[in-house]
């Protein structure tokens, strides 16, 4: 299990190392893992949606709930109680994060350029602040 204050720890994490990615040149990392930091944040806020202290990591963990064993990020908005929100105030922002998906960790280096990430990563931090 992981905790809430982990899952956030982790989520801010992954944003400092996007930064870092980002000033590298390294566009299509920086966009992947963007797409984790979000996860994490949006399992916290299941979490405490939910008054759980803890988020299932491991396989054995999840056996009663087989739903949130995902890296769909519309699946875990689904369950993290803010849907409604994201879609009133934050829908452009929502549908440039909701295409990531955990597969682009095989895309090729050259996938992606400084505008794609700047625009994936603006619409990521939008989200993080309201998730």
């Amino acid at each position: 299990m992981i905790t809430v204050a982990e899952l956030r720890g982790l989520s801010l994490a992954r944003q400092e190392d996007v930064s870092k990615l980002r000033e590298a040149g390294r566009y299509a990392a920086a966009i992947y893992l963007s797409g984790y930091a979000v996860e994490l944040a949006l399992k916290a806020r299941i979490c405490e949606t939910l008054g759980w202290s803890w988020f299932p990591s491991r396989t054995a963990e999840f056996t009663d709930y087989r739903s949130l064993q995902t890296h769909d990020l519309n699946v875990l908005l689904e369950f993290s109680g803010i849907k409604s929100g994201i879609n009133a105030e934050w829908t452009a922002a929502w549908k440039i994060v909701a295409n990531w998906k955990s597969e682009w960790r095989y895309l090729p280096t050259e996938t992606a350029n400084r505008d794609t990430c700047s625009q994936m990563l603006a619409s990521v931090d939008v989200l993080l602040e309201v998730i």
